[in-house]
């Protein structure tokens, strides 16, 4: 057992429900210190804080879990698996949704999304790592999948050299193709070659927002980009708009395709293969569009990077506008922890008046309820959407 006495105040935010305690925060640490070492954590004068477990790769020395005296073993852990599965079916009634959500769900790190009988998960750091066959074990207790595949090969994040580790970890894989149900229309879904585990779930608010929005304002004329596997257009043809998407990825692009077949969309759907930021400069500079939506992936990883973040939406912003119709719709997504939603609005504000628009909010959409945002731990909270009507002058 390892005990770590922190630094004074340090131990304010963790008895808030922050799930990290950094290497400066400590000011002495006694004991073996291997990684998933369990951590007896006291404060400054010895006050009992709680637990977690020791990881000596990383500056985040404690992943802090617990604030009661209690064994971090494999009931610990299937606990918290068992709240998250809990958290899901209390809003969604079919099994397609993210099952666990790193920090927010309690076990930083750990990410399994859930496509009916398969379940994908992720495995961000060290100590999950070291985990990952008692969380698997403890999956395959409470859900009886029919499979569980690991999706690990992602950009790390955390400084440490994990290994990008995919393939089975339970049961057996009949098609690594499957359709997940979402808001009434469905979706193909390849897990074992699709970004991240295969589908955004994060979304799923924002998508049916689109739809809301094309209905409403009887819009005809709409534009997907960073279209994926098309999510945003085929809602969007679904509300009657004929749809243009444009992704780089061609592989996306068949997928949405068939999505929008699946769907009985298509012929209201087109697809352009083109990096998004030329396609918009190759279009005539004149309103075609009543909708514009700007889903890009995560534009900045550090928030050293936060100017050119900003200075790469105020672009997407200052090449969309010009093609939307006045009184149309601009929405502009961001799912990078670093850039928040003020950083959005200023990305629209600053562009306005070279462009001599204005701007009338109609909505704000977050991560779906699947992917928890926990107040006490900001980075729970990525992805943003602002939805504005734009007012040309």
């Amino acid at each position: 057992m390892v005990i770590a006495v922190l630094k004074k105040g340090k131990e304010k935010k963790l008895l808030n429900g922050y799930p990290w305690v950094f290497e400066d925060e400590i000011s002495e640490v006694q004991g073996e210190l291997i990684l998933g070492s369990p951590v007896n954590v006291f404060s400054n004068d010895w006050a009992f804080v709680g637990k977690g477990l020791y990881n000596p790769f990383s500056n985040r020395k404690i992943m802090f879990l617990t604030t009661e005296d209690v064994e971090l073993d494999e009931n610990f852990f299937r606990e918290r698996l068992y709240k998250a599965l809990e958290w899901r079916t209390r809003f969604f009634d079919k099994p397609y949704y993210r099952l666990f959500h790193g920090e927010a769900d309690g076990i930083p790190g750990f990410i399994a999304d859930r496509y009916g009988e398969v379940i994908v998960v992720q495995f961000r750091n060290s100590i999950v790592e070291l985990l990952k066959k008692q969380l698997v074990n403890s999956i395959v207790e409470l859900l009886l999948p029919a499979a569980v595949y690991e999706r690990s090969d992602f950009e790390m994040g955390t400084g440490e050299a994990l290994q990008r580790e995919t393939g089975l970890l339970f049961g057996e894989i009949k098609t690594p193709i499957v359709e997940v149900e979402e808001n009434g229309l469905k979706y193909i879904v390849n897990f074992t070659n699709g970004q991240k585990t295969g589908f955004f779930f994060d979304q799923r608010d924002s998508r049916k927002m689109a739809r809301k929005i094309v209905k409403r304002f009887a819009f005809k004329r709409a534009l997907d980009l960073f279209s994926f596997t098309g999510g945003f257009g085929i809602n969007m043809a679904k509300a009657g708009a004929e749809v243009v998407c444009v992704d780089k990825s061609g592989e996306d692009l068949e997928v949405a395709e068939l999505n929008a077949a699946l769907n009985d969309v298509k012929e209201r759907m087109s697809f352009v293969q083109m990096d998004v930021f030329k396609y918009l400069k190759s279009l005539e500079k004149k309103e075609q569009f009543d909708i514009v939506v700007l889903d890009p992936p995560s534009l900045i990883k550090r928030k050293k990077e936060l100017r050119r973040g900003i200075e790469l939406l105020k672009e997407l912003v200052s090449l969309s506008v010009p093609v939307v119709k006045s009184h149309g719709v601009i929405c502009l997504c961001s799912c990078a922890y670093n850039l928040g939603l003020e950083h959005l609005i200023e990305a629209l504000r600053k562009v306005s008046l070279e462009l001599d628009v204005q701007y009338k909010n109609i909505g704000i959409t977050y991560q779906s309820l699947d992917h928890p945002w926990v107040l006490q731990i900001p980075e729970s909270l990525y992805l943003k959407c602002v939805w504005t009507v734009v007012e040309k002058r």
